[in-house]
């Protein structure tokens, strides 16, 4: 047997171990070395997670100040909508200025402009954020902002992480919040007398008196203006009432007055409902107040309708061209008004004419207008009313009473008179101050948007001004207040003197400023600029050499013929219509009913009856008279977050810029295209 050579064995043994060893080795390296980047990338990973909502943070910060910044440099007194190219006013969004370039701003503001910070640390990451372009043409009513962020972060295990991203925002006109109200008064705001009720919000641009009998269903809220130097203070605390006697209530109209909040079928909240409780105390009033607000809500102002350049007209002819029966007023199945009315008034004449029928000439020569060109007379009964659908644009006075059907806006550029009761065919109802069930957004809902005023009534009357004079014409129910350029074509100089009652009157050389703008294309009415006044017509009866013998005997008499002819005189006051008294008191009836949304750039006055309003109360200056009791119902379906809201595309009501930025898109952009100089990740 032989002998075993043990040293051979124990060394192919330690040749084994040694291989097995150094396999292990590899097997525990490449272990290591795979939880080693696994940790880095997972670091990687939260680390751009982190900086991407860091980022994102700082985007919303920004929003939240350019925002703010833009609101805080529109004027109290309003801004222009509709064409306003070289008015003085002429876009809130002119504070944004056109950029694009390759670093990013960190200004922004053409006026009390907002400075973003230069970085700021949020979650670990180091964050710069810039604005990186702006769209924005002059006059244009809206823009285009890029902002964009950098954020970066060192992970954990010595990686470094940097993200940016870009959010494109969108600054633009929507419906604008003056219509959240029942009533909303861009001046002094009142409520003097018993029998007043607002279901629904009522504020003013200034100081705001409730008498202790008014009623106001909703919260009440005054501003500070520094254009009228007030603090924004509300006198008294009116009145409110209950759920139980809310509910029970018709307010004027049975079941128009705005839901509750509560549903009382459902139990669901009704956003823009009357939030009332169950009792009314002393404290509860006046917690409901909103006095001192430093922030006014911006009241857009009617620019010049006329121009085909009218972003306003540009709108309706778009929505008129994607759908032909969209910006149309019809009666009997016949057109009245597509997008823009450019037709004779109710006197049937293209040209104005003197005492003896001739045609008067402009000083060059050429025929003159009739003052009531592009007015129009609206009359609907209840089987063949006025039908609306969107917006519509009339140049010139409109004369309306009686029913409506349908969805839309009419755009005055001058007066609205009403003159009767406006019904709808098919009006929105809140049975039990409820939603339960209703289908209001497809219900009738009429806006009424005047450049100039809205007059309530027979103006004709001697009555009716003596029973509102106070109002038209003394503090601090009118003020001063600068007008906009555009309003020189209808009478108002570059300051209103405060008196709704004088005759209208405008400088030449004021005047001169206008037309140079492109401003007075159109002129309601027309002007005389030897005398400084405007347009209306009157009816002369004239005294013919022609006549004719009456009765017989000693009776017999010679009786010459007259005639009535339409004449123009340049004296036309505020409240007056570029159109003949006759069409204004031959149509006028005592007004008890008023559906529609009423808004325009100066005055809201006249004599009512005992009269419900259903929709809104929007102005510059209110001045109206009424019988014992008067009812302003708000219509819920103006406000955004209603169930029931009309969208404003369909019904064309005017626009703010006083409404919270739209996001367009975002993205995230390699870093070095942020423009801050970054660097790729690394670590």
């Amino acid at each position: 047997m032989a002998a075993c050579d043990c040293r051979t064995r124990r060394g192919a043994a330690l040749v084994a171990v040694v291989v097995l060893t150094l396999v292990m080795l590899v097997a525990v390296g490449a272990v290591v070395g795979y939880v080693s980047n696994a940790a880095r990338q997972t670091s990687l990973a939260v680390g751009r997670d982190v900086c991407r909502l860091a980022a994102q943070s700082e985007i919303e910060v920004a929003k939240s100040e350019i925002y703010a910044a833009f609101q805080k440099t529109i004027s109290a007194s309003a801004r222009v909508i509709g064409n306003s190219i070289g008015a003085t006013t002429a876009s809130s969004f002119d504070w944004f200025v056109a950029y694009s370039g390759t670093t990013p701003l960190k200004t922004i503001g053409a006026k009390n402009p907002v400075t973003l910070v230069d970085s700021a640390v949020v979650n670990g990451c180091t964050v710069r954020v810039g604005v990186g372009r702006i769209e924005h043409e002059p006059g244009t009513q809206f823009a285009i902002v890029t902002i964009v962020a950098e954020a970066v972060r060192d992970n954990p295990g010595g990686t470094t992480t940097r993200v940016a991203i870009a959010e494109t925002v969108r600054f633009a006109q929507q419906r604008s919040k003056v219509f959240d109200n029942a009533y909303f008064v861009n001046n002094y705001g009142w409520f003097q007398g018993s029998g007043c009720t607002a279901n629904g919000d009522v504020r003013a641009n200034g100081d705001m008196y409730l008498d202790s009998n008014c009623k106001v269903n909703g919260k009440v809220y005054a501003s500070r203006n520094e254009e009228l130097n007030v603090l924004g203070d509300v006198t008294n605390y009116g009145k409110m009432d209950n759920a139980s006697t809310y509910r029970s209530t018709t307010y004027g109209d049975s079941n128009r007055a705005r839901p509750l909040l509560t549903d009382p079928k459902s139990g669901e909240t009704n956003s823009g409902g009357y939030d009332a409780p169950a009792t009314v105390s002393t404290q509860l009033l006046r917690d409901r107040v909103r006095a001192n607000q430093e922030l006014s809500v911006e009241m857009p102002y009617i620019g010049d309708l006329s121009s085909s350049s009218s972003d306003y007209r540009a709108w309706a002819e778009e929505l008129h061209a994607a759908d032909p029966s969209m910006s149309t007023i019809k009666k009997g199945g016949t057109t009245l008004v597509s997008v823009y009315y450019d037709g004779v008034g109710p006197s049937g004449m293209e040209y104005a004419t003197d005492s003896s029928g001739n045609v008067l000439k402009d000083s060059e020569g050429n025929d003159i207008r009739a003052p009531d060109y592009g007015a129009l007379v609206l009359e609907g009964t209840q089987s063949n009313p006025i039908v609306i659908n969107g917006p519509v644009i009339v140049p010139n006075d409109v004369i309306i009473k009686g029913y409506v059907k349908g969805q839309g806006t009419i755009y005055s550029g001058r007066n609205i008179h009403i003159v009767g009761d406006i019904k709808y065919v098919n009006p929105p109802t809140w049975s039990g101050k409820s939603t339960s069930g209703s289908s209001n957004s497809t219900k009738d809902m009429l806006g009424l948007m005047a450049k100039g005023n809205i007059v309530l009534g027979d103006y004709t009357q001697s009555s009716w001004l003596s029973s509102i004079r106070t109002y038209l014409t003394t503090k601090p129910y009118v003020q001063e207040y600068a007008c906009d350029t555009s309003d020189a074509s209808l009478g108002y100089p570059a300051t209103f003197g405060g008196s709704y009652a004088a005759q209208e009157y405008v400088s030449e050389s004021d005047f001169s400023n206008c037309a140079s703008a492109g401003l007075a294309d159109f002129v309601p009415g027309g002007y005389n600029p030897s005398t400084g006044g405007f347009g209306k017509i009157v009816e002369d009866v004239v005294t013919l050499s022609t006549g004719h013998y009456e009765g017989s005997g000693y009776g017999r008499r010679w009786v010459a013929d007259t005639e009535t002819r339409i004449t123009t005189q340049y004296n036309r006051k505020y409240y007056e219509s570029v159109c003949a008294d006759s069409e204004i008191s031959s149509r006028a009836s005592t007004i008890t009913h008023i559906d529609a949304i009423l808004y325009n750039n100066h005055g809201i006055f006249g004599k009512l009856g005992k009269c419900s309003i259903n929709g809104s109360l929007v102005c510059r200056n209110e001045g109206i008279n009424y019988s014992s009791n008067l009812y302003l119902n708000w219509d819920i379906r103006l406000f955004s977050g209603s169930s029931e809201t009309v969208d404003n595309n369909k019904v064309g009501l005017a626009k703010g810029s006083d409404n919270p930025p739209r996001t367009l898109g975002w993205i995230e952009l390699p870093p070095e295209k942020a423009g801050f100089n970054a660097e790729s990740e690394g670590g």
